[in-house]
């Protein structure tokens, strides 16, 4: 084994003095690499064994001189473009919430301005909530007497007309769409109710930052 370890050692050293003498006179560079199966090349130029692996270049004295970086794999290749597309979204995130920020200080020139449009959107809402509730109403109201005269019908033995048949069905339907829009509406309050606070932290947010950078800036003045 330790004959082995010798012989090899020796082999190189013959192999690099060789290359070394070859290229001195020309007063060349000699390009030192491995390829995949462990085999060492010597050459003026990269042997083609090693076209995926780093190449050191050495002078004729066999000093190294600089080292040329293996190029990368296909994995690695795939994780430099996953962080590019990161990178990029990164910054067009950036870019939006910049362009958000500025639209937020311009169309409100006090916090209290958020406030008031909030309110003013509630209160349509709600307008339009209360519309919608009386219209249920009455539709509740024609639903009672249609299922009145209905259990009246039964009663006396008749079968229940088709026309009040109709009806029942219809008012029924009338009062799941009303039912639904007052869903919608409140459901929307509840979405600008939450913008609100989202928009009135980040214009707070804003303002601070805006009032520390002038106070930082006339601290060096």
């Amino acid at each position: 084994m330790k004959f082995s370890r010798a012989f090899s050692a020796f082999c190189l050293l013959i192999a690099v003095a060789t290359a070394s003498a070859a290229f001195a006179a020309q007063g060349g560079k000699i390009k030192k690499c491995q390829d995949a199966a462990g085999m060492w090349h010597y050459g003026d130029t990269a042997a083609d064994e090693c076209a995926q692996s780093k190449i050191e270049v050495m002078s004729e004295q066999g000093i190294k001189q600089k080292e040329i970086a293996a190029p990368p794999t296909a994995a690695e290749l795939k994780d430099r473009e996953a962080r590019r597309a990161e990178d990029e979204r990164k910054k067009l995130s950036e870019e939006e919430r910049k362009k958000k920020d500025d639209l937020l200080l311009a169309t409100y020139p006090h916090e209290n301005d958020i406030l008031f449009v909030r309110d003013r959107k509630l209160a349509q809402l709600e307008s339009q909530i209360k519309a919608t509730e009386g219209t249920l109403k009455s539709l509740t109201g024609v639903l009672k007497r249609l299922e009145k005269q209905a259990e009246d019908d039964q009663k006396g033995g008749k079968p229940i007309a088709d026309q009040t048949k109709k009806h029942l069905e219809q008012t029924k339907h009338q009062i799941a769409n009303r039912q639904s829009e007052i869903a919608t509406k409140r459901a929307e309050q509840e979405n600008i109710r939450k913008q609100s606070d989202e928009e009135l932290a980040r214009y707070r947010e804003l303002k601070r930052s805006a009032t520390a950078k002038s106070a930082a800036s006339d601290t060096k003045k």
